[in-house]
């Protein structure tokens, strides 16, 4: 696992990319190999963890990619998706799209923060954008 420091500047410094409008709520997924199937990535994206402050959302992702770091994973280690509506409240429609819903940022292995309307998120974004979701919803959680 990568080393991770994380300064008590990190959430008054950070410039958070620009965001679109129905950026409200903000959700971080990890990737790994998480089902037992070979060594293809999947995300894990956690919809009880929610927030409204990106920089919060970005230290969370940063502190996600130490976990997901075990030296094999390809980039990137972690995402922040944003949401109109808080998922939340809008959990009974997991399956489908959520409205304003769209990743907004990545965390590479490099701990680089690569944000929506660059050249490299829109690379990385392409080549991983398909990996499939492993969605854990509240009511799995308290089952």
């Amino acid at each position: 696992m990568a080393a991770l420091f994380v300064s008590e500047e990190f959430l008054t410094e950070f410039e958070p990319p620009p965001l679109r409008e129905d950026a409200r709520f903000f959700v971080i997924a990890r990737n790994g190999p998480i089902r037992a199937e070979g060594d293809h990535q999947d995300w894990f994206e956690d919809r009880t963890r929610v927030t409204n402050s990106i920089r919060i959302a970005a230290l969370w992702a940063l502190a996600l990619s130490g976990d997901a770091d075990d030296g094999s994973n390809p980039q990137p280690l972690a995402r922040v998706t944003a949401f109109a509506v808080d998922p939340l409240e809008a959990r009974e429609n997991d399956a489908g799209e959520l409205e304003g819903e769209h990743v907004v940022l990545y965390v590479a292995a490099d701990g680089d923060i690569l944000a929506e309307g660059t050249e490299a998120f829109d690379s990385l974004h392409s080549a991983v954008r398909e990996w499939p979701e492993i969605i854990k919803s509240f009511a799995e959680a308290h089952d």
